[in-house]
């Protein structure tokens, strides 16, 4: 039987010489969400588009890593355990729901979405880039998640996400 993950805020170890926040191996950094998407945000829409798409792949590829080591000791569905690591790491508040064709992701105060208002396109690229991860080691073959509503072009504080699953883990 796999063992139990600690919660992530206590694996992490903050080092101020030489300036560092790891968990393990895997180093994490602090940045403000209006920061990031600011600069995102002003970039031309192409460029932003562009912009998005590279977050979602970066994600996709090193969280999906960090995803990848998680699953090695958990002992729960990926999907439970990332989004129990979700708040630490200031990504909202996740709920999970298992449905015959999806796991469906609700995520309560965006940290991409909150700073902004009337996007033209969802905006939180780096989840649906984390979720697709998890969605792809749960199934064990390529998976896409999208970004069903975002906060960021509809108003209010929620965006829903959903993993396609042929069989749900």
């Amino acid at each position: 039987m796999s063992a139990t993950i600690p919660p992530f805020r206590d694996r992490l170890d903050w080092s101020a010489v030489p300036g560092q926040v790891v968990d393990g191996a895997i180093r994490y950094m602090l940045i403000r969400p209006d920061a990031l998407m600011g600069a995102i945000m002003r970039l031309s829409p192409g460029a932003q588009a562009e912009m998005l798409a590279a977050l979602h792949a970066s994600v996709l590829d090193f969280g999906g890593r960090s995803a990848g080591t998680y699953n090695k000791t958990a002992s729960r569905p990926l999907v439970e355990v990332v989004a129990q690591t979700a708040p630490d790491l200031g990504w909202g508040l996740w709920t999970i729901a298992h449905e015959a064709d999806a796991i469906r992701v609700t995520v309560e105060d965006s940290p991409f979405a909150a700073p902004l208002t009337g996007a033209a396109q969802p905006v939180c690229t780096a989840m649906t880039g984390m979720l697709s991860a998890v969605g792809t080691i749960m199934s064990g073959s390529p998976v896409t998640a999208t970004e069903t509503r975002c906060a960021a072009q509809h108003g209010g504080t929620t965006c829903h996400f959903a993993i396609p699953m042929e069989h749900n883990a």
